[in-house]
């Protein structure tokens, strides 16, 4: 079993060998050419990998390093100009990243292309891959894992071996000639984004009312990406996988992703939830019948297997499926072949297995509720998805998304969230995941008052007990009890005291924050009227000190979770250690 991990793609703490150009010396570093608009992110990065000792070659549009390379194929110079690796961005005036990416992959299928881009969503992912890219990273991404990944890209990438003015190896280069013409991608008319600074451009996010992804599958999250990457890695290939999660994070869209942006995209696509089937019909379901099979088999029925012949069978809930059906499945995920019910001629079908369950099926087999052999034959990769209380970050996409769409069912005009009940929103567990907040939507489209959404007009249980979205201290409103419940009706004085409870927070909270603002300003006044220079750098050490000690003392000594509390890499909490003299004297006992 492979459970779809980037840890297992890349690790920025794993160790990297120094490759090399065309097997040369030591002294010869392989080449990287970076593709960039941005001159802040392209000099940043440059620095980085040329630390890393790569030789780095930057370009500010994909059309310069196009024509390069068509010069290698014209023989107009020589092979050994090729890059190992190039890394580009996709969005970029005159020629996309995207379009570049889809022209080199025809070209020279040898040269790994590392894609990069801050506006981070599933079709962007699903296009890189199937352009021919080696991997996918969206922004904004630690460096150190960014290092780890072109390393991996230049390790897949076979020898070359290079004679003058020609190319003799596996990427089919040496096949074109002056007299066979590259043909160039698409160049866009116009610029399709401003340069802007690199921090800006790293950090950069699409709106959260946009929602590029037809599937309905949205996150900028980090969990999020995974998926994207999962999706995009597995779209092309027939491999059997697994979607676990909880109850309403999405299965059956991810499972509809798979298949959409799969070659069977033009076949069927059929969705079965096998706790919804009765389990005395399920076989005649899923595998069909034969005439007089059984009482009021009054004619041959087709089942779900040769209905989807050539195409994607989603088997939902597959921990319900009786034990009986169990055996005939796994005969069909062995051979591809299956009898109907009371039929004596095997069927063969050629289907794409896609199972999922809020279940842990290991537990099943352990109980012996659930076949070992046929959970090994589905639980070839393995694709967990994240509930939607690790990942608020992606709540406002969402609420968006589903107002918009609810809008549009009950046929009236959007209504928005205010920010302050969005982090409200984003505070709450969400027991019931997507499901449940577009319920939400749904209720709030229909319930509220008013073009937007304030939080007293929020639904009672988003206000009962929760932690206050408006600082990062854990503070529990306190709940109400007695909610008025009338019949179904909701109490709106009640709602209105919660609100207040919040607010109070809320000034609390700022009377808090302001404390240390202040308290900065007056040393850096007292600082300057002292004479002193040079402020900031007296005080940045100061400060990432305190901010590195709690971050240390919050995750009991543990740096991968301080590092990631704090928004740094492993590598760069090490490095800030050592650069500010902190000892392990200074740290948590269970330092690690």
């Amino acid at each position: 079993m492979t459970q779809y991990n980037d840890t297992q793609h890349l690790t920025s703490n794993e160790q990297i060998s120094r490759v090399n150009v065309n097997n040369a010396p030591n002294d010869n570093p392989a080449t990287l050419w970076l593709i960039d608009d941005d001159a802040a992110l392209r000099l940043v990065l440059a620095d980085t990998f040329e630390d890393a000792g790569l030789n780095v070659i930057s370009f500010t549009q994909a059309q310069a390093a196009w024509t390069r390379l068509n010069d290698v194929l014209q023989q107009h110079e020589a092979a050994d100009q090729l890059p190992d690796v190039i890394l580009t961005d996709i969005r970029m005036p005159m020629m996309d990243g995207l379009s570049f990416s889809d022209w080199v992959h025809k070209h020279f299928p040898k040269l790994p292309i590392v894609i990069m881009t801050a506006h981070s969503d599933l079709t962007s992912a699903i296009s890189s891959y199937q352009t021919g890219a080696f991997e996918y990273l969206p922004k904004p991404f630690d460096l150190d894992d960014a290092i780890a990944t072109i390393y991996k890209a230049i390790n897949y990438q076979p020898n070359l071996v290079v004679s003058n003015h020609s190319i003799e190896s596996n990427t089919n280069v040496g096949t074109y000639s002056k007299e066979q013409p590259a043909s160039k991608p698409n160049i866009a008319k116009s610029a399709r984004k401003s340069p802007k600074a690199a921090e800006n451009k790293a950090q950069e996010k699409p709106k959260p009312q946009t929602n590029s992804n037809p599937n309905g599958i949205i996150g900028q999250s980090q969990a999020m990406q995974t998926v994207f990457r999962a999706i995009g890695r597995l779209a092309h290939s027939p491999i059997t996988v697994l979607i676990t999660g909880e109850s309403g994070t999405g299965k059956e869209l991810v499972a509809s992703a798979l298949h959409e942006h799969s070659p069977r995209a033009q076949q069927t696509f059929i969705a079965l939830n096998m706790a919804a089937i009765p389990h005395d019909l399920i076989e005649s379901e899923l595998f069909g019948h034969e005439k007089g099979a059984f009482t009021g088999a009054t004619t041959t029925r087709q089942g779900r297997f040769e209905q989807a012949d050539g195409g994607t069978l989603f088997l939902d809930e597959i921990g319900d499926m009786p034990y009986s059906t169990q055996t005939r499945l796994l005969r069909v995920l062995a051979n591809g072949e299956f009898f109907r019910v009371g039929g004596q001629q095997p069927v063969k079908v050629d289907v794409r297995i896609i199972a999922a369950t809020h279940q842990n099926l290991e537990e099943l087999v352990k109980q012996g509720k659930f076949r070992e052999d046929l959970f090994y034959r589905l639980n070839v990769i393995r694709l967990p998805l994240p509930p939607l209380r690790t990942r608020p970050e992606d709540i406002p996409a969402l609420a968006n998304y589903f107002m918009q769409r609810a809008a549009k069912q009950m046929n009236s005009a959007e209504k928005h969230l205010h920010p302050t009940a969005l982090q409200v929103m984003q505070s709450f567990e969400w027991r019931g995941n997507v499901r449940q907040l577009e319920n939400v939507c749904l209720w709030l489209t229909v319930m509220a008052t008013g073009d937007t959404v304030m939080v007293e007009d929020l639904p009672p249980e988003l206000l009962e007990t929760i932690t206050s979205p408006l600082h990062h201290n854990p503070s529990v409103i306190e709940a109400t009890q007695n909610q008025q419940h009338n019949d179904g009706v909701y109490s709106p004085n009640q709602n209105k005291q919660n609100v207040q409870n919040v607010q109070n927070n809320q000034v609390s909270q700022n009377n808090h924050n302001q404390s240390w603002q202040q308290a900065l300003a007056t040393w850096a006044e007292q600082s300057l009227q002292t004479g002193e220079t040079d402020i900031l750098q007296t005080a940045t050490p100061d400060f990432e000190r305190v901010l590195l000690k709690a971050a240390l003392n919050h995750s009991g000594g543990k740096k991968i979770a301080a590092a990631n509390l704090l928004g740094w890499g492993r590598n760069t909490l090490t490095r800030k250690l050592q650069q500010l003299g902190i000892t392990t004297s200074e740290a948590p006992n269970n330092w690690n």
